[in-house]
């Protein structure tokens, strides 16, 4: 449900008030008039567009699954290798995140080097 607030912003800037006068008025930046205007007009509606629940993911499902079967194939490969065999567009530490926290994967310190997955 729309804020009374955001629908008197709207109704005084019908009537042709100025946005500084509304803003004035309303205790409020005048970027927010506008933005609140400009909103409107667009959709003809007070309320907020939804928020996103977060950031798209960077990889395609189909990327995260070709980089968890090429470190499969080859435990001991490097992040970079893994950026450059696949053309993935994400920088080495986007990577590493990626790979820890949806891939399940975790960076191993032992002779070998070898990434593991936990069972």
């Amino acid at each position: 449900m729309f804020d009374v607030h955001e629908r008197r912003i709207v109704e005084a800037k019908l009537r042709g008030d100025t946005e500084d006068k509304i803003a004035a008025e309303k205790e409020v930046n005048k970027s927010t008039v506008t933005k609140l205007w400009a909103l409107y007009r667009e959709t003809g509606s007070y309320e907020a567009r939804p928020n996103p629940s977060g950031r798209k993911p960077a990889l395609s499902a189909e990327q995260l699954e070709q980089t968890a079967q090429r470190i499969d194939e080859r435990p001991d490969i490097t992040l970079r290798e893994l950026i450059e065999g696949l053309g993935l567009p994400v920088c080495v530490s986007a990577l590493c995140r990626t790979v820890n926290k949806k891939l399940g994967y975790r960076f191993k310190k032992n002779s070998a080097r070898s990434r593991t997955k936990p069972d």
